[in-house]
């Protein structure tokens, strides 16, 4: 029986595409003089954590105090743009709903970001997040754990809610987070994807249980199970 919900954040809860394309997009221009190509994105930027990405363009290790520069540096680009466009700032639709019914059915639930702490500081002051969750269980990017594909943040987020992977369901969005996701013996897997983007061209070997634009019927789907 399905007892956890287990999101990715950005692209999964609040479809941010264009936010994250735009102020990556500025940040490689300024600071590697490279233009980022959409295969680019995919491959190395979404879900993946700042390290990855940054020693990718860079073609190099960075060191510690280059990481935390450059992660502030972007991460001001991407908050300065969510704040500029109120009206494509918010949550997916039905995710509320969603989360209200959760509660109500006392479904645990957590977060498992690559976004480093400020960021989900953000989000949780901006989009209340604190009514359905607790911010010191979430997984975030705190560069102890490795990124996506690899599954420890998943695994984190579970164990930080004291639950189990087989009675969890993981919701992503990113091709590296279907992979990270089908490295955990998980109850379920939901591809969340944005209806004004792309579809995503995901490998035919990764498990993916169900496939959703928004969060309007997913919850008896899955809570029957």
């Amino acid at each position: 029986m399905i007892d956890t919900m287990i999101f990715d954040f950005n692209g999964t809860m609040f479809f941010d595409a264009k936010f994250q394309k735009d102020s990556w997009g500025q940040f490689i221009q300024q600071n590697f003089n490279r233009k980022m190509t959409e295969l680019e994105f995919q491959q190395h930027i979404a879900g993946c954590n700042n390290r990855d990405t940054f020693e990718y363009y860079a073609r190099r290790q960075i060191t510690a105090d280059e990481l935390i520069s450059m992660t502030t540096a972007k991460e001001k680009i991407y908050c300065d743009l969510c704040l500029s466009r109120p009206r494509d700032f918010h949550l997916v639709a039905g995710l509320p709903e969603f989360l209200d019914s959760c509660q109500d059915q006392r479904i645990q639930m957590n977060i498992a970001t690559a976004s480093e702490k400020p960021n989900v500081e953000f989000f949780f002051t901006y989009l209340e997040l604190d009514r359905w969750f607790d911010i010191e269980q979430v997984a975030l990017n705190d560069f102890s754990l490795p990124g996506k594909p690899a599954p420890d943040i998943f695994l984190k987020a579970i164990a930080n809610v004291q639950a189990t992977p087989a009675t969890s369901v993981i919701f992503e969005d990113s091709i590296s987070g279907i992979q990270a996701a089908n490295r955990v013996d998980t109850g379920a897997i939901i591809l969340v994807e944005d209806p004004h983007c792309v579809a995503l061209t995901m490998p035919t070997n990764l498990r993916v249980d169900y496939q959703i634009y928004d969060y309007a019927q997913i919850g008896e789907t899955i809570t029957k199970n």
